[in-house]
């Protein structure tokens, strides 16, 4: 007997020292909704009253719930099958919303049950952060920390109509977070966002993740983010697909990417930002919302200072494996008022049926870009209908791509740019050279090939310094 209690109890010991171990091994890995994890408890908004039947005002049940489990410590509140009309519904920390299979949260129609995001600390470098029509939100979360959306129902903004909204038009983002942390959105489909689907102000650690999002305005729009992914995900907009600036270090991979305005657009400044594995492609599923065009502009756009002063660098860009078509612009980066350009290294990019404009990299301002580098890169140009050298004045840019002295690339104040095995074709007949260098310090090609308008100069040196080709030096006169 003695024996058996004594295996009994070794037994036990081992058990609870492998408990033990494995919640110490959780510990060292910790990932946004870590922290809700450990809240067992669940809330079901149909509990505090709310009806799916698609009439039925549910928004004081939903946040019912929402208080309940945060006061509760934390946990999940549970939107089960059915659609629940709303307004606004205010996250709350270590709570997680779950929307289960066939679960509809959908945006009430009365503009005043929406409520606004009023920032607490100081935002007044982000453009309208004190707009309070310009900020409500359907779901809301404001100084909140480990709080999750997931699940594979669905958020419908139900393109909510605001006559005197921006444009005459725009009605309440879908999800806005401000001056939060550890947040996790994972799952759902987020659909007619009656302005942004997602919009956030000053945001870390956030995972955007497996995500369908449809229509609307912007998908994704951060000002302020630090420490972002945004992974396994397919964007069909209206309006940019990702945008915003002052972000750092944020990922964005393996995402297919479709908009009637810009795939990712960045008009603040940006700091070890990583475009990865991703697909680019027009024209637009869904035409913009206001000038209800459906073309595809640029892939990814980097031009802090484009829409308001906006001090700060660009710099540790890493833009690889990614595939491009069918769109105006493959690739623009401008420095204006206030920037500063530190390296940009764009490797594997294939891009087809570029139907308008040049790829560039150019500074207006004071600022250069110091390192540039083009590596194994691959560009189909098809023409534009208007293309010709007579007329087109080399100015500043102002928000989007516009008609350059050349058709492939061009390059403005840069120190250093490097092509190393760099294909560009022009499919078509086109008067103006392949490349145009402005001030450029030096220039390295090594197996750059640039093919199409045969019958004129294929490049231009404006107050340049050096060029190499295959390693050998030669002088620019």
């Amino acid at each position: 007997m003695n024996t058996m209690k004594c295996s009994f109890l070794e037994i036990f010991l081992i058990l609870a020292i492998l408990l033990c171990f494995g919640v110490c091994n959780n510990s060292l890995s910790s990932s946004p909704t870590d922290n809700i994890d450990k809240f067992s408890s669940d809330f079901n908004i149909k509990t505090y009253g709310a009806i799916g039947d698609g009439k039925t005002i549910n928004t004081q049940a939903i946040n019912n719930a929402v208080n309940a489990c945060a006061s509760a410590g934390g946990g999940r509140v549970i939107i089960p099958a059915g659609t629940f009309i709303t307004g606004t519904v205010h996250m709350k920390s270590n709570v997680s919303l779950f929307l289960e299979k066939g679960a509809i949260i959908k945006g009430i129609s009365d503009l005043d049950a929406y409520h606004s995001y009023v920032p607490i600390a100081d935002m007044t470098k982000y453009d309208n952060a004190y707009n309070t029509r310009w900020n409500r939100a359907l779901i809301l979360g404001v100084g909140v920390t480990n709080v999750a959306i997931m699940g594979s129902g669905t958020i419908d903004g139900d393109h909510v109509y605001d006559s005197q909204g921006e444009e005459g038009m725009r009605g309440p983002n879908t999800i806005l977070f401000a001056e939060s942390q550890n947040l996790s959105f994972s799952g759902f489909t987020v659909e007619k966002a009656a302005n942004y689907a997602f919009m956030a102000y000053e945001v870390k650690n956030v995972v955007y993740s497996d995500l369908l999002i449809m229509q609307g305005w912007d998908g994704i729009h951060i000002r302020g983010g630090k420490d972002i992914i945004i992974r396994n995900s397919s964007l069909y907009t209206g309006d940019d697909a990702i945008a915003g600036g002052y972000w750092e270090n944020m990922e964005i991979t393996n995402c297919r990417i479709n908009s009637s305005c810009n795939g990712i657009r960045a008009f603040m400044p940006v700091e070890n930002l990583t475009v990865s594995h991703c697909n680019f492609f027009g024209p637009g599923r869904f035409p913009h919302r206001t000038s209800k065009r459906n073309n595809m502009l640029a892939a990814i756009l980097v031009q802090p200072g484009s829409w308001f002063i906006s001090p700060g660098g660009v710099d540790k860009i890493h833009i690889h494996d990614v595939i491009i078509s069918d769109l105006n612009n493959p690739l623009m980066m401008v420095l204006n008022e206030g920037n500063t350009g530190g390296k940009i290294l764009v490797e594997r990019m294939n891009a087809v049926k570029i139907n308008a404009y040049a790829s560039s990299v150019e500074s207006w301002k004071d600022g250069v870009f110091n390192e540039v580098i083009f590596r194994d890169i691959s560009i189909e140009y098809i023409g534009h209908p208007n293309a010709s050298s007579s007329g087109v004045s080399l100015r500043q840019p102002r928000t989007e791509a516009r008609n350059l002295p050349c058709w492939g690339l061009f390059a403005r104040n840069v120190r250093s740019i490097t092509f190393e095995n760099v294909n560009i074709h022009y499919t078509d007949t086109d008067p103006r050279p392949a490349l145009y260098f402005d001030n450029v310090s030096e220039i390295r090609f090594n197996g750059m090939q640039y093919t199409g308008n045969e019958n004129r100069e294929k490049v231009v040196f404006k107050n340049c310094g050096v060029w190499y080709v295959d390693g050998l030096e030669i002088k620019i006169h």
